[in-house]
């Protein structure tokens, strides 16, 4: 038998960011929501004049955002490293992503809010995911499975 049931659950600071990577794909998913109900209201968002078959790649690939962001919580709760570098990855790109929109169209609606609060949730994730206890559990070596 290896450690005690408290060394085998996830620190309070890798449980909220987990928490909030949930919440970022809910937000992803939102994102989705947003372009389907009223697509013309964010064209901006795609610069494009293929129309609707970008449009509808561009919903498939929010909510495959969504299922990134629920795979890389699932595991950054079992003490995965790749899954912390990959949300690491994930949330920098998408805060840069994000930063780099608003700085060449800075507008205010829907999209952009939400879009914005994904990126705070990214940042959030990534300062929760290295902070001492979770630095621990994710170095820790993995506990056998019984």
């Amino acid at each position: 038998m290896s450690g005690t049931a408290a060394e085998l659950r996830p620190p309070r600071d890798v449980v909220r960011a987990v928490r909030l990577m949930y919440a970022g794909a809910a937000l992803t998913a939102l994102l989705g929501l947003l372009r389907l109900i009223d697509p013309d209201a964010y064209e901006d968002a795609l610069d494009t004049s293929s129309g609707t078959s970008a449009r509808g790649s561009y919903v498939a690939y929010l909510f495959v955002v969504a299922l990134i962001w629920l795979l890389v919580a699932r595991y950054c709760a079992r003490g995965s490293r790749r899954a912390r570098l990959a949300a690491t990855v994930f949330a920098v790109l998408y805060v840069a992503a994000v930063a780099a929109t608003l700085a060449g169209s800075p507008r205010f609606d829907a999209y952009n809010v939400v879009s914005v609060l994904v990126a705070v949730v990214g940042a959030a994730v990534i300062w929760l995911l290295y902070r001492p206890d979770s630095r621990r559990w994710f170095l820790r070596q993995t506990p056998p499975t019984s």
